[in-house]
């Protein structure tokens, strides 16, 4: 391993830990039942500004589906709107959006 190689592995690794460090790791689900990721699993950072976040949407009262994301500037909150209800949930640790 050459010098330039060795240089550039620590690079990438003090900038992955600075991000871990810095940043929170969150679920990401494009669309949850039943406490189960159904469709786009993966997780995302959020940095200085933006936290977890779920959001829960509803039909008369039952339970449609959720979705995780990184969200910013979230705040909790309920919407309703003809007969239909979504809640945005934010947090503030490490995976704290589950399914």
């Amino acid at each position: 391993m050459n010098a330039a190689t060795k240089i550039t592995t620590l690079l990438i690794v003090t900038l992955s830990l600075l991000c871990s460090v810095e940043s929170l790791i969150c679920n990401v689900c494009e669309i949850s039942r039943n406490s189960k990721c159904t469709k786009g699993r993966k997780t995302c950072f959020a940095f200085h500004g933006q936290s977890c976040s779920s959001i829960a949407h509803y039909s008369e009262g039952n339970h449609l589906y959720s979705q995780q994301l990184c969200m910013p500037n979230c705040r909790r909150r309920g919407i309703e709107e003809e007969g239909k209800m979504t809640y945005v949930m934010c947090c503030y640790k490490n995976m704290c959006n589950n399914f």
